[in-house]
């Protein structure tokens, strides 16, 4: 799944929608009828907002968001990635890779220092060692440095939900 994000004229949203998006960030599977009781709104209100909401790419999905440690995969990595000898086939079959590995659960591309940062959840740290040593030495023609960081504990996941006001 890619998540672009769109850019363009800005989407105005109020406190409804914030009650809305605070409800679906809650519990994403949640009723119509019980975001109606818990923010006072009413059902076609909601209805209407939501799809309005996803047809402005206000909300690209509604979507779990996965605990890897509960999954078996407690060793969380960010790796950033500098690229060299910039050939669109090459890169895009990186791209691809990574896509495609399971273990692999973010990929950014970026401006500045690093040209991507990816997300990598391993069973252990020799797992993310193995992991890491596949992509290095299947694109070691592309990959002029990286940097590896591991995950402790993130004291905030933000749901962004701040941004509205």
């Amino acid at each position: 799944m890619a998540i672009d994000l769109v850019y363009g004229k800005k989407v105005k949203l109020d406190k409804k929608d914030k009650k809305i998006l605070e409800a679906l960030y809650e519990d994403g599977r949640m009723p119509i009828s019980k975001i109606a009781k818990k923010t006072g709104l009413q059902r076609d209100s909601i209805n209407y907002r939501i799809k309005k909401m996803l047809k402005e790419n206000v909300i690209s999905f509604i979507i779990p968001i996965l605990n890897p440690p509960k999954m078996g995969f407690p060793t969380i990595n960010y790796v950033n990635f500098e690229l060299q000898s910039f050939d669109e086939e090459i890169e895009g079959k990186f791209i691809g890779f990574l896509k495609q590995h399971k273990n692999v659960i973010y990929i950014a591309s970026l401006s500045g220092r690093w040209d991507y940062l990816i997300t990598i959840a391993a069973r252990d740290p020799g797992h993310f060692h193995e992991i890491l040593k596949e992509i290095r030495s299947k694109f070691s023609p592309i990959i002029k440095e990286y940097e590896t960081s591991t995950i402790i504990k993130e004291p905030k996941y933000d749901r962004m939900i701040g941004l509205v006001d």
